[in-house]
């Protein structure tokens, strides 16, 4: 057997590396002036091991860059969901306004549910003059990639589904032809001996 795909480490800890750049290049974003950071974080599923490290990872990332990052209510498990997202952000806004400054969600679509949840109450419109939670994502949807142009959005990590796909190509056609599967391709294994990894990226629209 052979798998191809990402490590779900590495998108959480390229979240905290572009938390850490985002605080350094806006220092405005600490509300309080406190020195800490008070983040929500919205989980895709209670045990996808996808979920359980893209949140974990974002906050030990984040912290091994040197910030304090402190948790404001619960972790919000909304099932990979921008519905279910919004109405959790909605009720977080509604106990905590004021309170939270950064939104780590562990995809765009619970990312964008939490935009439209900050944008019913004014923040996040992209209007210049309009109050701001940064909010960032994984997967680079067009949604979210239109949210970041916007002024909406602050960042996504990009999966590289094209890149995927061609190593996936490549694999099944040397099988296919009975060679082994990364014979005479760009492609290696990791540690394990049968995973292909395939980096993520930060995407920030710039």
């Amino acid at each position: 057997a052979c798998f191809i795909g990402t490590n779900a480490i590495d998108a959480g800890k390229m979240q905290g590396d572009i938390i850490k750049d985002l605080w350094d290049a806006h220092p405005e974003y600490d509300l309080n002036g406190d020195g800490k950071v008070q983040y929500v974080m919205f989980q895709g599923e209670p045990d996808n091991p996808e979920a359980i490290a893209r949140t974990q990872y974002s906050v030990e990332q984040a912290t091994a860059n040197g910030l304090t990052m402190e948790q404001v209510g619960e972790t919000q498990v909304c099932n990979w969901d921008t519905e279910t997202a919004q109405k959790a952000m909605e009720a977080m806004l509604a106990a905590n306004e004021g309170k939270i400054e950064l939104v780590i969600a562990n995809n765009d679509g619970m990312a964008i549910g939490c935009v439209a949840a900050l944008s019913n109450i004014g923040y996040n419109t992209g209007a210049e003059d309009a109050p701001f939670i940064p909010v960032i994502g994984v997967d680079a949807t067009d949604a979210a990639k239109d949210a970041i142009a916007k002024g909406q959005m602050s960042a996504t990590v990009l999966q590289d589904g094209d890149a995927m796909g061609k190593a996936i190509a490549a694999a099944a056609l040397n099988v296919a032809n009975g060679a082994e599967f990364l014979d005479g391709t760009e492609y290696t294994y990791d540690d394990t001996g049968i995973a292909v990894r395939i980096p993520y990226a930060p995407y920030t629209g710039e």
